[in-house]
């Protein structure tokens, strides 16, 4: 029931210029992370931030990264990186690659009731996953004496998992598109 009003809502966006508006909002908002706010983040750190390691973490790295923080980098990541900016990209990113998958599914007269028809789900898990690692990483850098090698290994496999389902999601994307590509010529 909410996942067919969800997948009606996206539908009503998933036109070339809503799919463009998207696109564009949510590209905006990571160009402004990766010019702005990592930078000075890792320039901090002395190594990529938490968010920017698909493949994860250990706690020892973890740890290295949390003696490197000062209160005003502490500060700069829980605003406007953690509280502003990647609260904004997650929901914006899964809105895009939600509505790419819907479309092209569309364009291959996909059954709606097929696997391939539900594949719009994965950027909301991967949005969730990424909302997670945040708070995980939020309560990491504000209280670093309490952090447990657990509690790393848990972010840290918020932080795979945001990494994994995202780059599952454009696969997704990749391979409707082809399917649509081969459609389309066998029409012809």
């Amino acid at each position: 029931m909410i996942l067919s009003k969800l997948h009606q809502k996206l539908e009503r966006q998933a036109t070339k210029t809503g799919i463009s508006i998207l696109f564009v909002l949510a590209h905006s908002v990571l160009l402004i992370m990766m010019m702005y706010t990592f930078p000075k983040i890792n320039a901090q750190l002395g190594a990529e931030a938490f968010d920017l390691r698909p493949g994860g973490y250990s706690p020892s790295e973890a740890m290295a990264l949390l003696q490197n923080l000062d209160p005003a980098t502490t500060n700069f990541y829980l605003f406007p990186q953690l509280f502003l900016l990647d609260v904004l990209y997650p929901i914006l990113l899964a809105l895009f690659l939600s509505t790419l998958i819907i479309r092209i599914s569309r364009l291959c007269k996909m059954n709606p009731n097929s696997f391939f028809s539900n594949l719009y789900i994965l950027p909301f898990l991967a949005m969730l996953a990424d909302y997670a690692e945040n708070i995980m990483i939020a309560i990491m850098i504000s209280e670093p004496a309490n952090v447990t090698s657990g509690f790393v290994q848990t972010a840290s496999i918020f932080t795979q998992l945001k990494a994994g389902i995202t780059t599952l999601s454009w696969v997704s994307i990749i391979v409707l598109f082809v399917m649509w590509l081969v459609n389309r010529k066998s029409n012809d």
